[in-house]
């Protein structure tokens, strides 16, 4: 049985993740902010450093496969979500792929599928994350934002710009021996949404966007079924994809975007 890392495996979509993958028998080290075998938070240099420095003493021979799954939705401070959802998930990824390497592993992440509606407007930031890469520069000019106006744009950039930087740097992993993926899922019933329905927010509202799979049943989907994704993402199974955008969305993106064809 292999190892695996799941970041943000303490509730939601991570804990379900990691409770498929202990089901199948692997040893799942989780990566967490509260209640997880280590706990950091992965917005600050010293909480990814630490994820990095105890993941390397404790799996010397390397792991099978990573699951970046932690992120926000949002936070008064707008730089943190980008300090968590895009540097700290890629320093996490860059600091543990020698490990993923040792043993072949495979990488997944977690992205959204609100990628597929991004609002074009001025807020958005997802091509100055991938092409500056300037975390401390880019903090400060997110944090100048009215958070009122930007609503979840900054959020949806975050998501946005791994989805570019997976495309530009699977390649190169897979010819070190890691396959590097996402998965990318719609409206899924997680505190982000309980949060939203608690300020009131309709039905229709919650359920976001066309949801072909789960319209009948008036539901958007639950944590366990993306979970199932993500674990068949780092399985063997997997191994022929790389760089892929693996849509777990009720099918949203095909209503909206039915012209993309890849």
């Amino acid at each position: 049985m292999g190892i695996y890392v799941v970041t943000g495996g303490s509730k939601g979509i991570g804990e379900q993740t990691a409770l498929l993958l202990k089901k199948a028998g692997h040893k799942v080290i989780n990566v967490d902010m509260a209640d997880g075998d280590i706990c950091c938070d992965i917005g600050e240099d010293t909480g990814r450093e630490k994820v990095v420095r105890t993941l390397f003493k404790m799996c010397p021979d390397g792991i099978d496969g990573l699951v970046s799954n932690a992120g926000i939705a949002s936070n008064e401070r707008l730089s943190k979500v980008l300090a968590v959802n895009y540097f700290g998930a890629i320093a996490i990824m860059k600091g543990l792929f020698p490990l993923l390497q040792k043993k072949r592993g495979r990488c997944v992440v977690t992205v959204s599928g609100s990628v597929a509606y991004l609002p074009d407007n001025r807020y958005r930031v997802d091509n100055l994350l991938v092409n500056c890469e300037d975390e401390e520069r880019i903090s400060a000019l997110v944090d100048t934002f009215d958070p009122v106006e930007v609503d979840n744009t900054i959020y949806g950039s975050t998501k946005a710009a791994l989805i570019h930087w997976i495309r530009r740097t699977a390649p190169a992993w897979a010819l070190g021996g890691v396959n590097l993926n996402a998965v990318a899922p719609g409206g899924v019933k997680t505190t982000i949404m309980d949060n939203v329905k608690n300020m009131g927010a309709s039905p229709e509202f919650l359920m976001g966007f066309p949801a072909p799979t789960t319209a009948k049943e008036g539901r958007p989907m639950y944590p366990e079924e993306i979970a199932d994704a993500l674990v068949f993402m780092v399985s063997p199974g997997a191994r022929g994809m790389c760089g892929e955008i693996l849509y777990c969305d009720t099918g949203t993106a095909c209503v909206l975007h039915n012209d993309i064809l890849y």
